[in-house]
């Protein structure tokens, strides 16, 4: 059986390396490939490991490479046609080009993204044969199913607030100080009484929404990035890295979820989420969880 490699780049964070797993693995099974994703210990996850976070994918084998060895990839792919990578000599496929028998596709965004041209030859009643989720370790997932036992999180109302550092990446909210205080002006329009767990790489955040949630539930971590607007988590660090995991478990337990920049499986729990509407107005939450 031909095998398919497949990586994203070494800045790349959990949601986008897991939309490049997916693309790459839905191709695979289409075309009858083995898939072998390179996972870089890089900076973009806090130089985890894929199993100090997550549980084995099925039929996916994972590979960890360096963060240098990763850009190396990249590099290589870019420039070249074929590679060697370990012991196996690859073509690189290039979107519209035909995919060898042993080859690599390196997901990048724009015109450089090749598990997403590969994805896009696969018929759509074979895209969503199975989503490939990003199952946190045993031991994080175990580390979960404690607090949301001891916190009933089932009856819980999960505020994830993601901020990121970067506005060209195109999301809300960003690390600019009327847009984090909009965003709490929007939730604290719940009232005081419900009884939230919060999800978020701000220090400001965390402490506002605890202010007027006095029930209000948190994993404990350090937010060690000092910016203009407050305290931050820090994405190098790779204790943040395995809090988040845990965080995102723990989340995809509550009741409903108010989600402000999105969270990984939210798929999963499609049907929990409620997204901020543009007027501010939380319509339609269930507060008596």
């Amino acid at each position: 059986m031909p095998t398919l490699y497949a990586a994203a780049p070494w800045w790349s964070g959990i949601k986008h390396r897991f939309i490049s797993l997916n693309h790459a693995a839905a191709f695979a099974r289409f075309k009858q490939y083995k898939l072998k994703f390179i996972w870089g210990t890089s900076e973009g996850v806090g130089y985890c490991k894929f199993q100090d976070l997550f549980a084995p994918v099925p039929d996916v084998g994972v590979i960890n490479a360096s963060e240098s060895e990763l850009k190396e990839i990249g590099a290589t792919c870019r420039r070249s046609k074929t590679m060697r990578f370990r012991d196996e000599q690859l073509s690189v496929y290039r979107p519209g080009s035909q995919l060898g028998d042993d080859a690599i596709a390196f997901d990048l965004w724009g015109d450089f993204a090749e598990t997403t041209a590969l994805y896009k030859q696969v018929p759509l009643q074979f895209r969503a044969t199975e989503i490939l989720k990003a199952t946190p370790s045993a031991e994080l997932q175990h580390q979960a199913d404690l607090f949301i036992r001891r916190h009933g999180l089932e009856k819980r109302i999960g505020i994830r607030v993601r901020v990121t550092e970067n506005p060209a990446d195109g999301r809300n909210l960003c690390r600019i100080q009327r847009e984090l205080d909009a965003a709490v002006t929007s939730i604290i329009q719940l009232p005081w009484y419900v009884r939230v767990f919060i999800v978020t790489d701000s220090e400001y955040m965390q402490q506002m929404l605890a202010s007027h949630f006095p029930d209000s539930k948190v994993l404990p971590k350090r937010f060690s990035a000092v910016e203009a607007t407050g305290r931050f988590i820090d994405r190098k660090d790779p204790a943040a890295m395995r809090t988040y995991v845990t965080e995102i478990a723990c989340l995809t337990a509550c009741h409903n979820i108010l989600n402000y920049g999105g969270f990984i499986n939210q798929e999963s729990v499609a049907g929990k989420i409620i997204e901020p509407s543009r007027d501010n107005k939380l319509l339609g939450l269930r507060i008596n969880a």
